[in-house]
């Protein structure tokens, strides 16, 4: 979570923290940095389904290619004289598509925000694709041969020093890795991990420059700083990875304790899917009796320090994880019911995302894969009452592999304070920023919601699913819901408008974003178009009981689930750095792949409603079209 403004009191957070903000936002940091001046600017091109149709008629397919074979020939007949590698995360998602991810490279050095991504059909013809990739003069000369750049040390110092990076470098001696001009610093401190670089090009205001990617985990921010590779204190961008048994709990579905009461649940990945085979308390080689399994480790951290491993964690033998709560305790007597909350809504949602595709091949956070694909070794570490700061959250997405982190904090605005672990939708909010970081662009590339407008859709994408689970029976299309209320003690939440899908409630349309500078504003509008296409397709197929999709034929029968399912699916279809067309556009192709197109005119009365019309104009005018396609 962003910026917070409550009662007139400016409440300072960290630079770049992924989460939950309120109204009025601020972008600033208490280090005085403005993350929004180091964004990339998106380049992204994407050819949705009907244009990409047309465009491959002439394309030479081969029934002896495999989808990858057949993706790699697209991007060479693309840009045949470019050079390019695949990058190793390719998988084919649970609706058939198969998503192939290729990266620019300039002198076999990568071009680090120049990416092609390739979607292959069912019937093994190229779907849809998109790319990024740099189309300017390249370098004619190959630097690593005269070594025509800095040492990487000089670059970390110079990004510790422009971005007053909390750790101290003057002992630091870079150490070869095993990719060619990589590097881990020894001799540092202040880091959760040791500090890396890597040389890559970026592209940047049509030219291509030579930098250090240097990454540093610092907690509340893990940074990946280009520096130019000449000028040490010249950074040119950022991108910040953080964007936060027997049972007592807030059933799935309670938003907050003021939507009911703890329950007791007995054994509950029986009946959320094929998500957790292994239960919520193993692994397949450890069991556990603490809040710690395959997809999360749960534990306290009110330190606020870098640690979690031996953290304090609730621990029954019998897996009885029944602790009181009262809303006159204050959090820190009740930290093991809040430690089990946490752990029992992480994993639930885990599971749900697992039925709608967010699979070990699409990157999502487990130990054990399963020889399922993936890289595994990477579930989410979530601390509850975590004391690095108040009235807040965020969550770290690295790539693939390495595990994701859920800082959770307790809110200060209310007597006794408020928890917001006990409020389900923060903490799914934070865990979608998991989600969308390894479905766009691939598992192996979490920095493909970093453009502005794409890191607003990483935003909406949170309080969409948060709101889409807290839907009840008896829920019509007039029902409204607001967001982060209960822990913020705030009437009508902390977004400008609740989110409802009367213009008069909520006005928001696609022209809205036009001068907006901060990603939650973004995400709010973008959220408020998702509840439009959420409600049209509850009208259309109902919404079930369960929050949990049945399925036939991959497809969730329900029209709740199944707008959670297509807006799941269009974030791996579209390219690096969307923005809200293209993301208009992949959901509408997440719906031809899936149903052949049968929500088509449902999804685009919704877009069309809020300005997202079939003749938007793409660019940064941000100009409301309501039309709608022939058809319809």
């Amino acid at each position: 979570m962003h910026g917070l403004l409550l009662a007139g009191l400016a409440v300072a957070l960290p630079l770049g923290v992924a989460g939950h903000p309120a109204r009025p936002q601020t972008a600033l940091s208490p280090r005085g940095i403005d993350v929004n001046a180091y964004r990339f600017t998106s380049t992204a091109k994407y050819n949705e389904h009907k244009t990409t149709s047309q465009m491959v008629q002439s394309f030479a397919y081969s029934k002896d290619d495999d989808y990858v074979a057949t993706a790699t020939k697209l991007v060479k007949s693309t840009f045949p004289n470019m050079t390019f590698r695949t990058v190793k995360d390719h998988y084919i998602g649970t609706n058939g598509i198969g998503h192939v991810h290729f990266k620019q490279t300039a002198h076999d050095i990568d071009i680090d925000n120049a990416d092609f991504n390739v979607n292959i059909g069912r019937d093994g013809k190229v779907f849809t694709f998109g790319n990024s990739f740099y189309q300017g003069e390249m370098p004619k000369t190959n630097p690593m041969v005269k070594r025509d750049y800095s040492d990487p040390v000089k670059a970390l110092h110079g990004a510790i020093k422009t971005l007053k990076i909390p750790v101290k470098p003057e002992s630091a001696k870079a150490m070869p890795m095993d990719e060619v001009e990589t590097f881990k610093f020894e001799g540092t401190s202040g880091a959760l991990s040791e500090p890396k670089a890597k040389l890559v090009y970026i592209q940047k205001d049509g030219n291509l420059h030579l930098t250090w990617r240097v990454e540093t985990d610092v907690g509340d921010n893990w940074l990946l700083s280009y520096v130019d590779s000449k000028e040490s204190e010249t950074v040119h961008n950022v991108v910040d990875y953080v964007a936060s048994a027997d049972y007592k709990v807030f059933a799935f579905g309670l938003n907050d304790p003021t939507e009911g009461q703890p329950s007791m649940i007995k054994d509950p990945w029986n009946t959320t899917g094929s998500g957790s085979p292994f239960t919520w308390h193993g692994d397949g080689k450890t069991d556990y009796t603490v809040t710690r399994g395959n997809n999360v480790a749960a534990q306290d951290n009110p330190s606020g320090g870098s640690q979690w491993e031996n953290n304090y964690r609730p621990d029954s033998p019998q897996l009885s994880f029944v602790y009181d709560y009262s809303d006159q305790m204050e959090p820190e007597d009740y930290k093991d019911f809040a430690i089990t909350q946490l752990f029992y809504t992480t994993n639930t949602f885990h599971d749900v995302l697992y039925s709608l595709g967010f699979t070990e091949e699409a990157g999502n956070f487990q130990v054990n894969n399963g020889n399922k694909g993936g890289k595994g070794n990477d579930f989410a570490i979530c601390n509850a009452q975590d004391g690095s700061g108040t009235n807040n959250a965020n969550f770290a997405t690295p790539p693939d592999g390495q595990p994701g982190r859920m800082r959770m904090y307790t809110w200060t605005t209310s007597k006794p304070k408020r928890d917001g672990d006990l409020e389900a939708g923060i903490v799914i909010h934070e865990y979608t920023h998991g989600l969308s970081n390894r479905l766009c662009g691939g598992p192996a590339n979490s920095n493909c919601l970093n453009d502005l407008e794409a890191g607003g859709m990483g935003e909406g994408w949170g309080d969409f699913y948060a709101t889409a689970i807290r839907l009840k029976q008896g829920d019509t299309h007039d029902t409204d819901y607001t967001m982060g209320e209960w822990a913020a003690n705030q009437k009508g939440g902390i977004r400008e408008y609740p989110y409802s899908t009367n213009m008069q409630t909520n006005p928001y349309t696609y022209a809205d974003v036009k001068g907006m500078r901060e990603v939650h504003g973004i995400g709010t509008v973008w959220a408020t178009i998702l509840y439009d296409v959420l409600w049209n397709l509850i009208d259309d197929h109902g919404m079930g009981k369960n929050v949990m999709p049945k399925m036939v034929d991959g497809v969730p029968t329900d029209g709740r689930t199944l707008a959670m399912k297509l807006v799941l699916d269009g974030m791996t279809l579209m390219p690096c750095n969307p923005n809200f067309m293209q993301a208009r556009d992949a959901i509408i192709d997440a719906d031809m792949a899936l149903t052949k197109g049968a929500n088509k005119c449902s999804l685009m009365k919704a877009f069309a409603k809020r300005g997202l019309g079939s003749n938007t104009k793409p660019g940064k005018g941000y100009t409301n079209n309501f039309d709608m396609p022939s058809g319809c």
